[in-house]
């Protein structure tokens, strides 16, 4: 009886649940395509290629791209609930007047909950196993193509979190309307038939300050402010989806500019502009490709591939200090490169254990792996690399040493509480800051030269690395000048200009903005759906009003500008909150170190939301009229 009389229901008012269905199907198709998405590939599948490096993209940018699309997830999947609820509750809203019959007629309360909720749980499973269906075709064609592409990523399907958003929604559409048709049940018969229009309203009442000041600015506007607080429960549920729709579009919108602008400062900074390095033409080869494992996870070099120490690599600065007296070379960093055994070394901290609560415990698992090593002096440095903590000083540099992002998240527990022990070279040191860079995907480590020269026994100053920073656009004076310097020195010597590496790790950063973009165009549409169907399911509910205002001489352009103006008033509030809510997310999640754009950058981006959304407010209304010109004396019910 119950299954029959739900079913029977909901077909007999196909025109208004079709819609609510498809709005499911949308809102879980799109949590389960992002849910699948996420863990079959991540962000390291976002460039051409086959891994092969396992260091590849792994370090501070990496941690906080992921913090950044958890939050994005967690939005998304918040996203699917309120639709779900914001549907479930809606249906029973509107089905008032059917339980208000049934009641005057007998039926049991009981009998009524189990009726309407079925009806709810019956809409909610179609959405839900549509919008599975959706969601896994969507990723299965979208793991297809990127696999044509060239693109690396696995096909993953995580059950365990589809069942969670499962229950929550299921939990969501059985509480909130089942508390809803409880209310019901208290109230009288005859308030009953007021559907979502509060039984109490008084269209007569004065209006408050907000709603008194727009209803004098034209007839049309106070008309849809006065439909608006008739239905204000219509009004807050749908203020509430549309709301989280234009958070995760501001938050991917401001987050997308931050991380952008930030990422690629952090790792121009660890990089430098103009950079010529000399060296003998294996150590240069070597080189520059772990300045390209940054972008390209194709190239893994070992100790393996070259001993950067090996005799016929090492030279001393004296042979091509001639090149200081060039006016277009603005600074000289000699450098001495190595790999080396290193071991993480634990030691004793005090950690937060709990709220206010500290003690005393052992940080680090003393691990041990070959990662390079790299001297350099410290007053002289060409990079200014991004830190936390401080880059070691001439005073401390026998006690202190830098590390990579990589090395310092992949490493170490908590590398500036711990130590590095260098085993075969007897020496260890304090970790004082980690530096964000590109250099071999964050893994490498920083000394300064003389006290690595000292530890390699090198007492002549040998060196296998020159770092030129010249001046923009003096390359083709100096060239000849640099090469004549390099002749001088006995062996396969050259010189290579590093900016087209650089480039290229800078144009990865940026190639990361295309995960968020393609987020905000499905979001988009699932935004103008929403509001179309919000405009949609409205009108039909409105059948009777807008037939007597028909009957009684309202033209089709006042109609228009009122369903227009409703919509607006779901669009403003909805903007203005996520502007809020959206600023405290991502000041929680991005703003630690990030380079905060300019203030005009998230009005910016508010108004591009509100522009484009009230331009599809008003598009929405070509379908919505034709409806209502379908409008008949058949679709005025007495009740």
């Amino acid at each position: 009886m119950n299954l029959t009389f739900a079913l029977k229901d909901i077909y007999r008012k196909r025109n208004q649940t079709y819609p609510y269905i498809l709005m499911i199907t949308l809102a879980i198709s799109f949590a389960i395509f992002m849910m699948s998405f996420t863990i079959s590939h991540g962000f390291n599948s976002l460039i051409q290629g086959n891994m092969v490096s396992d260091l590849f993209f792994s370090g501070s940018i990496s941690n906080l791209y992921f913090q950044f699309n958890n939050l994005i997830l967690d939005l998304i999947f918040i996203l699917a609930f309120i639709v779900i609820v914001v549907i479930a509750t809606t249906l029973i809203s509107n089905k008032k007047q059917d339980i208000a019959i049934m009641r005057a007629l007998g039926t049991l309360p009981g009998s009524l909950h189990g009726f309407y909720l079925l009806e709810v749980v019956i809409i909610f499973l179609a959405g839900f196993i549509l919008g599975l269906i959706t969601g896994l075709i969507a990723f299965g064609a979208f793991y297809l193509a990127a696999s044509f592409l060239g693109y690396t990523m696995s096909f993953q399907i995580n059950l365990f979190y589809i069942f969670i958003l499962f229950v929550a929604c299921f939990m969501g559409v059985i509480v909130l309307p089942g508390l809803l048709l409880i209310r019901m049940g208290k109230k009288s018969i005859i308030k009953s038939f007021s559907r979502d229009i509060p039984y109490e309203y008084n269209a007569s009442k004065g209006l408050k300050f907000i709603p008194k000041w727009l209803s004098k600015l034209g007839f049309n506007i106070k008309m849809s402010v006065v439909n608006t607080l008739r239905r204000k429960g219509e009004f807050q549920r749908y203020l509430a989806l549309f709301s989280i729709i234009f958070l995760i579009i501001f938050t991917l919108g401001l987050g997308t500019v931050v991380l952008g602008t930030s990422t690629r400062q952090w790792i121009h900074k660890s990089q430098g502009d103009h950079i010529i390095a000399i060296g003998h033409q294996d150590v240069l080869n070597y080189y520059s490709q772990m300045y390209q494992m940054f972008s390209n996870p194709e190239i893994s070099i070992t100790p393996d591939d070259i001993n950067f120490t090996s005799s016929n690599y090492l030279f001393n600065f004296s042979q091509v200090a001639p090149l200081e007296a060039l006016s277009e070379i603005k600074q000289i960093d000699e450098r001495l490169i190595k790999f080396c055994n290193i071991s993480e070394e634990a030691k004793v901290a005090e950690v937060l254990i709990g709220p206010f609560t500290y003690d005393y415990v052992v940080v680090g698992q003393n691990r041990t792996g070959i990662y390079p090593i790299i001297g350099v002096n410290s007053s002289n440095l060409i990079q200014d690399f991004e830190m936390s903590g401080n880059f070691f000083t001439n005073e401390t540099s026998n006690e202190y040493m830098v590390v990579g992002d990589g090395l310092a998240f992949n490493f170490f527990d908590s590398a500036l509480v711990e130590g590095v022990i260098f085993e075969s070279l007897s020496k260890q040191f304090s970790v004082s800051g980690v530096a964000i860079d590109s250099f071999y995907s964050g893994y490498a480590g920083y000394v300064e030269l003389d006290v690595f020269q000292s530890m390699l026994n090198f007492n002549e100053g040998e060196i296998n690395l020159v770092l030129l920073n010249i001046q923009a656009g003096a390359y083709d004076d100096i060239k000849d000048t640099v090469n004549s310097t390099i002749a001088t020195i006995p062996g396969n010597f050259t010189h290579l200009v590093l900016d087209g590496i650089f480039d290229a790790n800078l144009n990865y950063v940026y190639s990361l903005s295309q995960y968020p973009a393609f987020l905000i165009i499905v979001l988009a549409v699932i935004g103008i759906l929403s509001l179309y169907n919000y405009q949609k399911g409205g009108i039909i509910e409105k059948a009777k009003d807008i037939l007597i205002m028909r009957s009684i001489g309202a033209k089709k352009k006042s109609l228009r500008r009122m369903i227009n103006f409703e919509g607006l008033y779901i669009i403003i509030p909805s903007i203005l909150l996520s502007l809020s809510i959206g600023m405290i997310l991502n000041s929680i999640v991005l703003f630690d170190r990030v380079y905060l754009p300019p203030l005009y950058i998230p009005f910016a981006v508010v108004s591009i939301l509100f522009v484009t959304s009230a331009i599809f407010n008003y598009l929405s209304l070509i379908p919505i009229m034709r409806k209502i010109n379908q409008f008949s004396i058949k679709d005025f019910d007495i009740y």
